[in-house]
């Protein structure tokens, strides 16, 4: 494949489908990403992401207080998948992109394409907490008894999310073989 020059785009002749596309500043764009990432992840494991009224008595949780809960309950499965797709996954994500930004020139490019690969299929189940307390929320809406309200925490959450999706995406995969062919 030529080298498109930044700012453009190299198409199929006969899909017309996108072949690659020259992301100027990728390394950049994923650091920062990835960095302000990091710095709301802290708020989101540390505020509470929902708050639920019941008869007059309102708790506030966060996301390890609620797998603790459901641990509790007598649900370990669920508690291991909900404190490992919102506070595992997202971590290992973006401590994965901050690697590679900081590795890209001087690593193995096998080794940090298949780190880039990991880190796109583990960052589908990141999202799936996300889908959970939407569903709890509109759920206990439902009944006349309970109220769950959204809180910081959720904000923030759904930032990191949000940004380690922008962050991956961003970064541009060739750069890891543009170095291996030049050496």
């Amino acid at each position: 494949m030529p080298s498109t020059p930044a700012g453009t785009e190299a198409f199929c002749f006969q899909c017309n489908s996108s072949m690659c596309s020259h992301v100027p500043r990728g390394v950049q764009r994923t650091m920062a990403f990835s960095l302000s990432a990091l710095i709301l992840f802290i708020p989101a494991n540390v505020l509470p992401i929902l708050s639920m009224s019941k008869f007059g008595y309102e708790t506030k949780s966060t996301i390890w207080q609620g797998g603790v809960a459901l641990w509790k309950s007598g649900t370990p499965g669920i508690a291991v998948l909900v404190l490992l797709c919102s506070i595992g996954i997202p971590l290992a994500k973006i401590t994965g992109l901050l690697y590679l930004c900081a590795t890209w020139k001087n690593s193995q490019s096998t080794r940090n394409s298949y780190l880039l690969r990991l880190i796109e299929a583990i960052g589908r189940w990141s999202m799936l907490d996300v889908f959970l307390v939407a569903i709890l929320v509109a759920l206990v809406k439902l009944g006349a008894l309970a109220t769950v309200a959204p809180q910081l925490g959720l904000v923030a959450f759904c930032a990191v999310v949000v940004l380690t999706m922008v962050a991956s995406s961003n970064f541009d995969s060739r750069l890891l073989w543009k170095t291996e062919a030049s050496e």
